[in-house]
């Protein structure tokens, strides 16, 4: 199975790189430029709403850019933790979103397209990192959540330094960055307002 996908990810590549020239490459780099935009401003975000807005541009752009260099474990971690987001921002209006089930859900779905994804043993770095952002997104308070942000951001870098990516490097580096930046600002130096926690 593993060596099944190996293999249609490199022919997607190969197609992808054969058929669009070097737009290929335009569109791949673009693809994780606006995403890394929205995923700095992501926690500097004092409303968690704003954040989740930006949380998912980040995610769908990630998608595509995973995607695009054949890295399926990559793109579906990125995908699940996307679909989390939709459904958590919808709990505080919603009690249906509320329930632990959907932590529990996406997080054995994570588990069990890992096994069907799973090509070398860097592949574990985006499926921790999956594991982190479903749960930093299930967070209501902003501190927890920029907490487990902290590891989310650090599992990415690791498997960006490990499979090559330059520009999701840069991005996993500025997301590190960016969240060590707002713990400290509003978890660190600062005690947060009840209007932060919204």
């Amino acid at each position: 199975m593993n060596d099944t996908i190996r293999q249609i990810s490199e022919n997607l590549v190969s197609t992808l790189n054969n058929s669009l020239g070097i737009w290929y490459l335009i569109i791949l780099n673009a693809f994780g430029v606006i995403a890394i935009c929205c995923k700095v401003v992501e926690y500097q975000s004092k409303k968690r709403t704003f954040a989740f807005i930006l949380a998912m541009s980040s995610q769908v752009l990630w998608v595509l850019y995973f995607l695009f260099s054949g890295d399926f474990l990559s793109a579906i971690s990125c995908l699940i933790t996307f679909s989390s987001v939709m459904i958590f921002t919808q709990r505080e209006q919603h009690k249906w979103a509320r329930s632990i089930w959907w932590l529990i859900g996406f997080l054995l779905i994570q588990m069990v397209m890992t096994v069907f994804t799973f090509k070398s043993w860097q592949d574990i770095f985006p499926t921790l990192a999956g594991i982190t952002g479903v749960c930093a997104y299930y967070c209501i308070d902003m501190r927890k959540y920029r907490a487990t942000s902290f590891f989310y951001a650090l599992f990415w870098l690791l498997n960006s330094i490990c499979k090559g990516y330059v520009l999701a490097l840069i991005s996993d580096a500025s997301s590190l960055i960016s969240v060590s930046i707002g713990v400290l600002r509003y978890d660190i130096l600062k005690k947060p307002k009840l209007d932060e926690l919204d």
